[in-house]
């Protein structure tokens, strides 16, 4: 059986053409190794959704957008001397809305706003095309409770950890366990979302776990893993 792995990557971010989406959805009804690759290819996109820190809009923002929709209201006429004229026929004058003065502001807002969305949909197009390609050539696997590994085919492996700061005194390390040797593979604070390329390279058959250890690190580990993934 041909597997799809090149276009897994692709399908979990909806971003293959018709053709491939179909190719991948028929042999996922019959593929029980590519379900599974999909399910943790997924589990590694939702985690990324989160490592962007979220930015609070400027306190501003609100007035200006709110000047620049406000209406545009004409100044009064000088009053003229009332002058009777003769009543006769014609058409009604038509009236005009509030429309024509409102959307000299309102247009030029709009196709403002239009103009940021295409440039952020083509960044965020961009990001999709750059993670497509890091999922196509890697897997990944889970760390309960911590986040994701992916592990590229020539070993390099990074971690995406989502934790809170390690407390006074000590730092969390990541290790490649191969067979009943732990490689430590690098430390981090944690804090937040942290993407960690480990030190160790990630060879199939090895599994990636984290546990608290001294600040600085340790050669071994000293405590139980916090998590501990499935092989590689």
């Amino acid at each position: 059986m041909e597997h799809v792995d090149e276009l897994i990557a692709g399908h979990a971010l909806r971003a293959l053409s018709s053709e491939d989406e179909e190719r991948v959805v028929v042999h996922l009804a019959e593929c029980e190794r590519c379900r599974r690759r999909l399910r943790e290819t997924e589990a590694v996109a939702a985690s990324l959704a989160y490592s962007v820190p979220q930015m609070a809009p400027p306190p501003e923002l609100r007035s200006r957008v709110l000047a620049i929709a406000e209406p545009v209201v004409a100044a009064p006429a000088a009053e003229a001397p009332a002058v009777e004229a003769p009543a006769r026929p014609g058409r009604p004058r038509p009236r005009h809305g509030w429309w024509p003065r409102v959307s000299l502001v309102a247009v030029p807002a709009m196709a403002l706003a239009l103009g940021a969305m295409v440039v952020w949909n083509v960044s965020l197009r961009n990001d999709l095309d750059s993670s497509r390609d890091d999922f196509a050539h890697g897997a990944a696997v889970a760390l309960p409770g911590v986040g994701n590994v992916v592990a590229q085919t020539d070993g390099n492996a990074t971690l995406f950890a989502h934790l809170r700061r390690a407390p006074a005194g000590k730092t969390y390390e990541a290790w490649v366990i191969r067979g009943t040797v732990a490689l430590p593979a690098g430390v981090f604070e944690g804090g937040g979302t942290v993407e960690l390329e480990l030190t160790q390279s990630a060879k199939p058959g090895d599994k990636i776990a984290v546990t608290v250890e001294p600040k600085g690190g340790s050669r071994k580990p000293t405590t139980t893993p916090i998590a501990t993934s499935r092989s590689v």
